[in-house]
């Protein structure tokens, strides 16, 4: 039987072997198969394009340092609090004074560290700095971080008592050791409107961080969100937010728990528009 010759310039790229096969079958079938496996192989030795660039993430604009000073026993409930909202705060502590009545003991300040809290230093029992001697005034601000961490704790940061602090106050904060000092004035509040909104980041002078006044009793929760929606509008940075006591009706510097928790969910919605929670280290960074 007399085999057909194909034209030659239907043989194109293949080889003695795929024609001798073609020949055989007379199958056009099998040519449609080999011309689509050649397009398919072409298709694969065809040059990769370049991967994407993984976006990097924007960084926060505004950062809110949720801060409870004195070690008081109420900040159990306070740490729980936050923790329940995937936050962290920074628990202000006065070491000499642990363990005493309504005061944190120092199996309560651990658990609070170990649930991914900041401890950090507010002097030995919460001294008035600036009517201290210098000799005194190391005493109440070394020997203070020198406890925490003989405790396990890294007391990077510091909160001056009572927003006392002049120049030595700061100096013999930055001999101790913290890579940071908080204050509780500098910042716009309704006892000081013409105040910036929020502290710089990094800070001005990060041994004098600016803040608003302490929340007391009577502070309402549209202050507390005023005072972030400031801050948003002048276009971020870093406001700490300073509380004491966490329970109703027990003090001049006292936030009722309902109270405190209506705000806390308040402000975890506002992570959309680029508002997060960070301890005050987490916000400045360093320390040794």
């Amino acid at each position: 039987m007399k085999t057909a010759k194909l034209p030659r310039a239907a043989l194109g790229p293949l080889t003695s072997a795929l024609l001798v096969s073609l020949l055989l079958s007379g199958g056009p079938a099998l040519a449609s198969d080999t011309a689509a496996g050649a397009a398919s192989g072409t298709a694969a030795e065809a040059k990769p394009g370049k991967p994407k660039k993984p976006q990097k993430s924007k960084p926060p604009k505004t950062i809110v340092s949720l801060t409870f000073d004195d070690g008081d026993a109420t900040h159990v409930l306070a740490a729980r609090m936050l923790g329940k909202r995937g936050m962290r705060g920074t628990f202000y502590v006065n070491s000499g004074n642990l363990g005493e009545d309504d005061r944190l003991t120092r199996r309560q300040l651990a658990a609070i560290a170990k649930s991914g809290h900041e401890i950090g230093g507010h002097t030995l029992d919460h001294a008035r700095l600036t009517e201290l001697p210098p000799d005194e005034l190391r005493a109440q601000i070394c020997d203070d971080r020198k406890a925490l961490m003989r405790m396990g704790h890294r007391a990077t940061t510091f909160a001056y008592p009572y927003g006392a602090v002049n120049a030595e106050a700061t100096r013999t904060a930055r001999l101790c050791g913290y890579a940071a000092a908080r204050t509780t004035w500098g910042l716009r509040q309704w006892t000081c409107r013409n105040c910036p909104a929020t502290e710089t980041v990094p800070p001005l002078d990060r041994w004098a961080i600016r803040a608003p006044s302490s929340f007391v009793e009577d502070t309402e929760v549209r202050q507390m969100k005023q005072l972030v929606l400031n801050a948003e509008k002048a276009g971020g940075g870093l406001l700490p937010l300073i509380f004491h006591r966490v329970c109703d009706g027990c003090g001049l510097y006292s936030t009722p728990p309902d109270r405190l928790g209506e705000f806390l969910d308040w402000l975890a919605a506002r992570k959309n528009r680029g508002t997060v929670v960070r301890t005050m280290a987490e916000a400045v960074g360093g320390g040794r």
